[in-house]
């Protein structure tokens, strides 16, 4: 086998490309921490069975994929006992006496194994198992609840009780404070523009000029008024109150026409 092949496999078994919820990982996870954790009480499988759980994202997957964890460690621990401990006289003898029997690499891998097994008997303590997989779906259970929390923050905007300041600009624009064009309207005014007037609406506003000849430079109905020059054969007029930024280039234009 290459080394491609192996990687391909690998990151097949432990499902590399998806680490959020991959029931291959948890089950992994949970036949080596509860390998390791075993030997403390109730807490050791809880924790495998819990990280089992979540790992899977679901309940009944969660109970599922630890029960068969811990059901194959029971299986590996009852044949290796029947190896290591059959040499202190297990299974006629208690699993802690005859773990007790034995000495150097034997003797610790017996007492290893006699964590699995009730005291004072030969039979495997089945409650660690019953914990590893309730738990499990407890996990599953958490990680499913945590997965519907998160849609529904993402359905609501996530914005209860976190909704975002107004921009202090805008507070200084409010106040009537300098920013740093000095102020929107000032901006506008280089430009001979005026914005939000419409003085056909309010007639209070219109110049001595307007109201003395209303025809003239009717402003327009939007809320910008800006303000054109019409051009009429080779004479273009202009009116005395306003002023075009394009005046310049057709008085060029026409004395140019004229020579």
């Amino acid at each position: 086998m290459d080394a491609g092949t192996l990687n391909q496999s690998l990151r097949k078994v432990l499902d590399i490309d998806n680490e959020v919820y991959s029931t291959r990982l948890a089950f992994l996870f949970c036949l080596v921490l509860s390998a390791f954790l075993w030997w403390i009480p109730v807490l050791g499988p809880a924790v495998a069975g819990y990280v089992c759980g979540r790992k899977t994202g679901s309940m009944v997957k969660g109970l599922l994929c630890s029960l068969a964890a811990g059901t194959v460690l029971i299986l590996a621990v009852w044949g290796l006992s029947a190896l290591v401990l059959g040499h202190g006289g297990y299974p006629g003898v208690p699993a802690d006496e005859a773990a007790g029997r034995l000495t150097g690499i034997v003797g610790a891998a017996a007492s290893y194994l006699k964590a699995f097994f009730v005291g004072g008997t030969s039979g495997i303590d089945l409650m660690g198992l019953g914990v590893v997989t309730v738990f499990g779906g407890v996990g599953g259970l958490l990680s499913r609840q945590a997965r519907k929390e998160a849609a529904f923050l993402i359905a609501t905007g996530s914005t209860e009780g976190s909704v975002r300041p107004v921009a202090r600009s805008m507070l200084a624009y409010g106040r009537n404070k300098e920013l740093g064009f000095k102020s929107f309207d000032d901006c506008i005014a280089t430009q001979r523009m005026t914005t939000n007037e419409n003085r056909d609406a309010s007639p209070g506003r219109k110049t001595e000029a307007e109201r003395a000849n209303p025809k003239e430079g009717r402003p327009v109905a939007t809320t910008v008024q800006t303000v054109t020059t019409t051009v009429a054969g080779s004479s273009a007029t202009q009116s005395k109150d306003r002023w075009s930024p394009f005046s310049d280039i057709l008085e060029r234009s026409d004395l140019k026409q004229n020579k």
